[in-house]
């Protein structure tokens, strides 16, 4: 009994993954997406716990798609996002985002209103909308909130919406999103054309919309809020008030930068509505690294006997070198002491196949720079 326990033990602390920032997006990344419209015998909705299988081979794409990251200068409203990295440019608009070691957050978005009256907006994020946190690991629980607030001239709207009274001056849309994500399950994810250890994120999202209307006469009563006049779905301005609950499950995996698979879900989590898949493989961006700027690459990669990291533009400091298996335990570290440029050849004999992390810290324990490496064996 005791030896089974410790078995069990064992098995879970080496299966489980650990999902860091190499996973993250950047400018330069595409993501080729596959969507099954109407999926049939998939349960993504398992109980929480370890060491479970998710078979969705079954998928069929009714559409492809591309989620393509660019430098966020390739936006036509760039300027109004300063702290962006990269956009996402759609069918629709355009979203910014901010990717550091630990998050991914979403600046703001440029484009056609959220809330459906056909007009364009640019709206930003209060505070930013935290996407993606690194690291993440299986009992994770996050919460976040935001805020957008939309306002323009009433003159831009039907007639017919404010239903037999006289229109505003100007109307504000507000909408308030709360988020809860919880990492609840660990396992193998099993989609068309694919295997991967995973960890699952439930993420539920409650979007309420709320409407202000400007009224300078005959009162001047200023700002007012509509959802204490107009209950929601009462048709005109009515219909856009109330709160919209959203539920999905999340597959992430420790070495691909997209999600390996998302399911909607119906509100009592018994009919999938949707899913999102992994369609063919991730196109990194390649990696050019700004004039000065200090970085570290691995050549070759692939690599089979050997591989050499270059390290380059490095202040004078102690550094460190780790490599990282891909349930983010260290199979490998040393110090060194660099200024300026540095190589380091390290033979692979003790590697086993398989994709692994590596990563470069300063004495501070700042990143310079976290990375892919993939080692093969004859």
């Amino acid at each position: 009994m005791l030896l089974a326990v410790f078995s069990a033990l064992c098995f879970s602390a080496y299966s489980q993954i650990i999902v860091t920032s190499a996973t993250f997006p950047a400018a330069g990344d595409t993501f080729h997406i596959a969507l099954d419209a109407a999926p049939m015998g998939v349960n993504p909705a398992t109980p929480p716990g370890g060491n479970q299988l998710w078979d969705f081979t079954s998928l069929q794409a009714s559409s492809t798609n591309e989620i393509i990251f660019r430098p966020a200068s390739a936006g036509l409203n760039f300027m109004s996002y300063p702290g962006a990295d990269a956009v996402v440019i759609g069918q629709t608009g355009e979203t910014y985002y901010n990717i550091t070691n630990n998050k991914v957050e979403a600046l703001g978005y440029a484009g056609a209103d959220p809330a459906g009256f056909g007009l364009n907006v640019l709206a930003k994020f209060s505070p930013p909308f935290i996407e993606r946190q690194s690291p993440m690991a299986f009992f994770d629980i996050t919460q976040a909130e935001t805020d957008l607030s939309l306002p323009f001239s009433t003159a831009q709207l039907p007639d017919s919406l404010f239903q037999g009274f006289s229109p505003p001056d100007s109307i504000r849309v507000r909408l308030h999103t709360e988020r809860l994500d919880a990492v609840d399950a660990w396992g193998t994810c099993q989609i068309p054309g694919g295997s991967y250890p995973v960890l699952r994120k439930k993420r539920v999202d409650y979007v309420t919309t709320n409407l202000d209307v400007y009224i300078s006469s005959p009162f001047p009563l200023g700002w007012v809020d509509l959802s204490l006049i107009l209950p929601a779905g009462t048709g005109g301005l009515g219909n856009f008030l109330g709160t919209d609950t959203t539920t999905t499950y999340r597959f992430y995996s420790g070495t691909e930068k997209q999600e390996i698979a998302v399911a909607t879900m119906s509100n009592d989590l018994s009919e999938v509505l949707s899913m999102q898949y992994k369609f063919n493989e991730t196109t990194d961006a390649p990696v050019v690294p700004s004039p000065g700027s200090a970085n570290i690459q691995a050549h070759p990669n692939p690599a089979v006997e050997w591989v050499r990291f270059e390290c380059t533009n490095l202040p004078q400091d102690d550094y460190t070198l780790k490599i990282f298996n891909i349930v983010g335990k260290v199979v490998w570290k040393e110090n060194y002491a660099i200024s300026g440029s540095k190589t380091i050849k390290i033979a692979l004999e003790d590697f086993k196949k398989g994709t692994y992390l590596y990563s470069l810290l300063d004495s501070k324990g700042n990143t310079i720079g976290t990375k892919r490496l993939v080692v093969l064996k004859p």
